[in-house]
């Protein structure tokens, strides 16, 4: 069990993106696997375990959770939302002795809620922010690796590119 958790509220995150509203006027499924790839991108440089839960309200069925490449994504039960699944998710972490818990909402609801069992709360809003911030961040190195090192097209061997290193330098 790690020490850190980031529990995010799936639909309310999705909600605060006008590029995933669009999608999700066409399809669900669509809006929610971008976002989804999204997180994952941005767990690659986050320390702890990432959960994204996601509402079935409404809709009868039973609780299924899923990893995908590191996050945990949870679809509650029927008649269960996301919020009443995060708030006793967040009771059991802090219970388990867990302090650093956060979860992203905008929900004004869920953040009373899980204030009082000492976890942090990140807005939709901030969240998407952070993953700008991180996105600009990684593409900016990738960059600087690009420029850096000459790319090699032909993916030759090293001793290869040794060799001719050497003709290119006249170190025969």
């Amino acid at each position: 069990m790690k020490d850190i958790y980031l529990i995010i509220d799936g639909y309310n995150l999705m909600g605060q993106s006008n590029e995933l509203i669009k999608i999700a006027q066409v399809s669900l499924e669509e809006a929610r696997d971008k976002l989804l790839v999204t997180l994952i991108n941005y767990n690659t440089q986050h320390d702890g375990e990432m959960i994204v839960v996601f509402d079935a309200y409404g809709v009868e069925g039973t609780e299924s959770i899923e990893i995908k490449h590191g996050v945990k994504v949870v679809f509650t039960k029927g008649k269960e939302t996301a919020d009443s699944y995060i708030e006793k998710l967040t009771y059991e972490l802090y219970r388990k002795h867990i302090t650093h818990i956060t979860v992203v909402t905008s929900d004004m609801s869920e953040q009373h809620a899980i204030f009082g069992s000492g976890a942090y709360r990140i807005s939709s809003r901030e969240m998407w922010r952070t993953i700008e911030n991180q996105e600009s961040v990684v593409t900016k190195h990738l960059s600087e690796i690009e420029t850096k090192t000459p790319r090699n097209r032909l993916n030759l061997p090293d001793e290869v590119l040794q060799q001719f290193e050497k003709w290119r330098r006249n170190n025969k």
